[in-house]
């Protein structure tokens, strides 16, 4: 088990929804630790067991909950 933490610009959340929407597509995800989303900050910070989650894994499930990462 290896922990990573990943820091994600996310563009696109305006509102509390918007936020929530986010934190509930990552935290869904297998191998996810803790997820801190803020969109204010245009940002998620996800903490994950990188032997079962990759970075492309997490960016996908951003953007598959309808934002954008770039």
């Amino acid at each position: 088990m290896s922990i990573e933490t990943l820091t994600l610009k996310v563009y696109g959340m305006t509102c509390q929804g918007c936020e929530s929407s986010v934190h509930n597509a990552l935290k869904e995800l297998s191998g996810v630790q803790d997820v801190e989303v803020n969109r204010l900050l245009e940002q998620a910070v996800v903490t994950y067991d990188d032997e079962l989650l990759d970075k492309v894994q997490i960016i996908n499930a951003v953007e598959d909950a309808g934002f954008s990462t770039t």
